[in-house]
């Protein structure tokens, strides 16, 4: 008889909704939504952790027709959509400096399959999500996405709509220090390569046999590699507080 209670209309109507905010929110979300993992297993993640969080999750209160339950739809899509938004941006901002960075270098023809959006990328910018990537996991960036997702079972219920204006606010925000960002990043090796294709350039004056496709490239290169490992702590560091900015930011929207 209690097995039959669980098959209410109010019970099938939740448990949809939360399969749904599961879905979108990996469906969207860093490492989650990499082309890599499977979509069965994301289903099947999705389903659950449905499962796991069905007891703690307050039962709809709206009235129950064919037009809320659209819009009730919609909406946890949406709220999965730019949530997983919130946090890609400081992805991007990496892959960004990576871009700059491979095109100073010459790399810009060096491209791989990011296996996380499946799209062709310079290889510094991979090299740099990757590292990125390991750093999330490292300072346990999953747990507290998981954990936040649980918290907005009960501060923000089924059917209410979330405040897309202050997360539109944000993204803004967030867009403005995109570039500023990327071009902090890569600016130690856009500096050395500015001065090193001066010191070129007076080298070729000088010394008209001087060859800079056969020895100036390989040498830039490698000092632009050098430079990169140097630094590499310094963007990791940016990276950490970006992400950490914005997790807080999430758990802060659920308190306005």
């Amino acid at each position: 008889m209690d097995y039959i209670n669980l098959l209410s209309q109010e019970n099938v109507i939740t448990f949809m909704l939360l399969f749904i905010r599961w879905s979108s929110i990996l469906a969207f979300m860093p490492i989650f939504s990499s082309t890599t993992i499977p979509n069965k297993l994301k289903v099947s993640l999705a389903m659950w952790l449905t499962f796991v969080t069905f007891p703690i999750t307050p039962l709809v209160n709206f009235k129950i027709d064919l037009t809320t339950i659209f819009l009730a739809i919609l909406n946890e899509a949406s709220f999965g959509f730019f949530t997983g938004i919130v946090l890609q941006i400081v992805w991007m901002i990496l892959q960004f400096a990576g871009q700059l960075i491979s095109f100073v270098m010459g790399l810009t023809m060096a491209n791989i399959v990011d296996p996380s959006s499946g799209i062709q990328t310079p290889v510094i910018s991979q090299f740099f999500t990757l590292v990125a990537t390991t750093i999330f996991l490292v300072i346990d960036g999953h747990h507290y996405v998981i954990i936040w997702i649980c918290n907005t079972l009960t501060n923000m219920p089924f059917g209410e709509f979330f405040d897309i204006h202050s997360i539109g606010k944000y993204m803004m925000f967030e867009m403005s220090k995109f570039f500023q960002l990327g071009f902090s990043i890569a600016f130690p090796i856009l500096a050395i390569s500015l001065l090193s294709d001066i010191i070129f350039g007076m080298i070729m004056k000088s010394m008209p046999q001087f060859n800079l496709l056969v020895v100036g490239f390989p040498i830039k290169i490698g000092i632009s590699f050098v430079v990169i490992v140097s630094i590499l702590t310094s963007m990791m560091f940016i990276f950490k507080n970006e992400i950490f900015t914005a997790i807080k930011y999430l758990f802060n929207l659920l308190q306005t």
